[in-house]
């Protein structure tokens, strides 16, 4: 009999919470259909204000978002943060972006913020970002590391390339901001790391647990010719990583990935 019970309180525990997704499903479902870029824009605006009520109403380092489409949810290992996003086709091939961080606060309510961008944009590698100024990306891997978030994104913001990158989420008087100078590329101090090459290629960028660092491709155009030319560029079987050295995350080429597995 107890098993049985079980069962039935899962179950109705799940039709709980597919209940309470399902405007949010409805909503994120009609943004992927054709329609004028205006819509798209106030369409995402709604389930913005939606979702930051969802999250804020069922407890928001819990709240279920796995049957909503469309959207990316993930958590640092300590869950003290989580980043929910997504991004919405224009008709000129561009995209439109949003995100809400949420990060846990001791015997508070937790902290929520909502970020946004109708035109997502290629991030600059030496300026700082607020919610009032930012870039856009969709971010699949989150990284703390002492008083920092290191966070890992994509997004396209034109049709020939694609964009990885590593940022630096801090938080000052408990408003985000993105980018901080702890990137060291070839002696040149940066507060991002912005990977763009062919859209039609794939790119490796993690974190490897071992190593203590990121590991990526390396990107070289097809021909020296078309040095610079970042539509041309795509990995050559070779990797590189940032290590943390001197409290800068500090460039390391040519890895031997071999003898990191």
């Amino acid at each position: 009999m107890k098993k049985y019970v079980w069962i039935i309180c899962c179950l109705l525990g799940f039709c709980n919470a597919y209940a309470a997704q399902q405007p949010l499903i409805s909503l994120m479902q009609r943004l992927q259909q054709s329609m004028p870029d205006s819509s798209k824009h106030h369409l995402s605006n709604k389930i913005q204000t939606q979702m930051a009520q969802y999250l804020n109403d069922n407890q928001a380092f819990t709240a279920l978002l796995d049957s909503v489409p469309f959207v990316g949810s993930i958590y640092d290992a300590d869950s003290t943060l989580r980043i929910v996003s997504w991004n919405y086709a224009l008709q000129d091939g561009t995209y439109g972006c949003h995100a809400i961080f949420v990060k846990k606060e001791r015997r508070k309510a937790p902290l929520i913020h909502v970020w946004q961008t109708r035109n997502v944009q290629l991030p600059s590698l030496q300026k700082k970002y607020t919610t009032k100024n930012w870039y856009g990306a969709l971010y699949y891997r989150i990284v703390k590391h002492k008083n920092t978030y290191l966070l890992l994104g994509y997004t396209m913001y034109q049709p020939a390339t694609r964009v990885k990158l590593i940022e630096v989420l801090q938080y000052e008087n408990n408003k985000p901001v993105l980018g901080d100078k702890i990137f060291d590329w070839n002696g040149k101090i940066q507060r991002r790391v912005v990977f763009e090459y062919n859209s039609m290629v794939q790119m490796l960028l993690h974190y490897d647990e071992a190593a203590k660092g990121f590991v990526f491709d390396h990107l070289s155009p097809e021909e020296p010719s078309m040095e610079g030319i970042r539509a041309y560029y795509g990995p050559d079987f070779s990797y590189d990583g940032l290590f943390y050295r001197k409290k800068r995350w500090t460039l390391q080429e040519d890895l031997d990935i071999k003898n990191r597995e």
